[in-house]
């Protein structure tokens, strides 16, 4: 019953921001300027607040004391990220550093709060180094905040962040529940309810943007669920909580190195994430009928393939690190080969003729 409710809640909100645009969208617009924008119309972009007041109802909603200390966490260390990034979405004037910082400090705030940690990753010498407790605090920070930063910059279409977001919850839920981790189940299918009443607004059509400040909760709230997944359940490899973010870290470690290659700056906005090449390269020539807000959808659609398969055999065999390392390289590498073809075809249409518009 929390878990419909928390949906209905966000639905409700975040329809209600939709409806009240015009009273703040003075301040919460995001207008279709800029290099990594991909609409037409202003459209808020405050959506985190639903999802952060629907988990709040459903702190107060669900039964257990285990449910409710999960999302006690989860409410309280994640504010400074909602906060921070709610902030940029008013004022557009909080840099990519600032926003990483605080961020991070949400993970190493819960890591304290709770005295849960990333204390093994499974590799001998970094076990040693984690079972030293600041360092696991600073990992964790670093860990957690990472993933929510990539959660926002794979924020670039409708529903394409937040889907990622309700795949790996759920995914989270499923080796949860395997494992008899029932209070953790049940957290993760709030998120996941949370998010999918923004979700219903924001895809296909866009009414309603994350922003930052959703982008930097929801992500700060799955990665830390991960986070609690490994620390409650031994048997389950921590590869496996990589694999249920695979897509997001993978996106963001890439762009961070080819950033560096080209020697710019790895919070420096661009067109080259593979969300925007596979809108370039392969839907918008593909559906050049069809009305914008839907091709915009359509590139969200063949992304979550990619949120999708990491966190498959995270679910079959969680406790199987040999498998899952299999796993993750193999989602890298198919990362990469299709990055390398879809940027090249990129690069000849850069040397050709102008490209497509893809705002929506």
């Amino acid at each position: 019953m929390a878990i419909a409710i928390t949906l209905v809640i966000s639905l409700l909100l975040a329809q209600a921001l939709v409806l009240s645009a015009h009273k703040h969208g003075h301040l919460t617009m995001d207008l279709p300027s800029g290099v990594q924008k991909f609409h037409s119309n202003p459209t808020p972009r405050v959506g985190g607040i639903a999802i952060y007041v629907a988990v709040t109802a459903a702190w107060l909603l669900v039964p257990g004391r285990a449910e409710t200390n999960l999302l006690s966490t989860i409410l309280l260390a994640g504010m400074p990220a909602l906060l921070v990034g709610l902030t940029e979405d008013v004022t557009k004037r909080v840099s990519v550093r600032t926003r990483l910082l605080v961020t991070m400090g949400s993970g190493g705030l819960a890591a304290l709060w709770t005295g849960i940690g990333l204390t093994r990753v499974d590799v001998p010498v970094a076990d040693v180094l984690l079972s030293v407790w600041p360092v696991a605090v600073l990992f964790t920070a670093f860990a957690v905040g990472g993933v929510a930063n990539a959660v926002n910059i794979i924020d670039g279409f409708h529903g394409l962040a937040s889907g990622t977001v309700i795949i790996s919850s759920l995914a989270l839920a499923a080796i949860a529940m395997s494992v008899g981790d029932m209070p953790l189940a049940t957290v993760a299918f709030v998120l996941a309810a949370a998010v999918a009443g923004f979700w219903l607004v924001n895809f296909p059509w866009g009414k309603l943007f994350l922003g930052d400040g959703g982008a930097y909760f929801s992500g700060f709230a799955l990665a830390w669920l991960s986070v609690e997944l490994l620390a409650r359940n031994p048997g389950v490899s921590p590869w496996a909580s990589v694999l249920l973010c695979a897509y997001p870290t993978v996106e963001v470690v890439y762009s961070i190195v080819r950033r560096r290659k080209q020697r710019r700056s790895p919070g420096e906005a661009d067109r080259r994430h593979l969300h925007s090449l596979v809108a370039t390269q392969f839907v918008q020539p593909r559906l050049q009928g069809v009305a914008p807000n839907l091709r915009n959808a359509a590139v969200s659609m063949l992304m979550w393939i990619c949120a999708a398969v990491p966190v498959i055999p995270a679910v079959l065999a969680p406790g199987r690190p040999d498998l899952l390392l299999g796993a993750l390289a193999l989602c890298v590498l198919a990362y990469h080969l299709t990055y390398r073809r879809l940027a090249a075809s990129a690069d000849e249409a850069e040397l050709g003729q102008p490209a497509i518009d893809l705002r929506a």
